[in-house]
């Protein structure tokens, strides 16, 4: 009895979700809650038209992780702004700038009953991540073209 119960703790603690345990973001911007999510091998896929992004997926992929936050507006239960980035899984440092954080295919999503909600690829900002040997440091400062809470995030992953 014994050996089935150590072995069921051995299981149980070798079995891993593809989703980490909640980072840390240091601050929240604003009036507001934020929440953060990794998805590990996963990777972004953008679909659009000729006025844009309209739509996000995260799809499975062993050499990219997905981060996603959102941040909600505490006094206006309608508001609400999203920020998706994949990165590789294995990497030393990256460090982007402007157009070259196409490359993380940084995101910015704005949800709100007002003329410029949806989605916008970010093209404006500095994005720096060090791996470190037990945690991911990141540090993102995003311009959008509309207008924004969230912009400047220091995360440990």
């Amino acid at each position: 009895m014994r050996y089935f119960a150590f072995l069921a703790v051995i299981l149980l603690t070798a079995c891993k979700s593809s989703q980490t345990d909640l980072p840390l973001l240091q601050d929240c911007p604003g009036d507001g809650d934020c929440e953060v999510e990794v998805f590990k091998e996963s990777r972004l896929i953008l679909k659009g038209d000729n006025t844009g992004i309209t739509e996000v997926t995260i799809e499975k992929d062993e050499d990219f992780q997905v981060v996603f936050i959102k941040y909600k507006d505490s006094s206006n239960k309608g508001y609400s702004e999203e920020i998706y980035l994949q990165i590789p899984l294995r990497f030393k440092e990256i460090h982007s700038k402007n157009q070259s954080l196409k490359n993380q295919k940084v995101v910015f999503r704005k949800l709100c009953e007002c003329p410029d909600a949806g989605f916008e690829q970010i093209n404006s900002g500095v994005l720096k991540l060090i791996h470190f040997s037990d945690y991911i440091s990141l540090h993102l400062e995003m311009k959008s073209n509309k207008s924004q809470v969230v912009q400047t995030i220091d995360l440990d992953i």
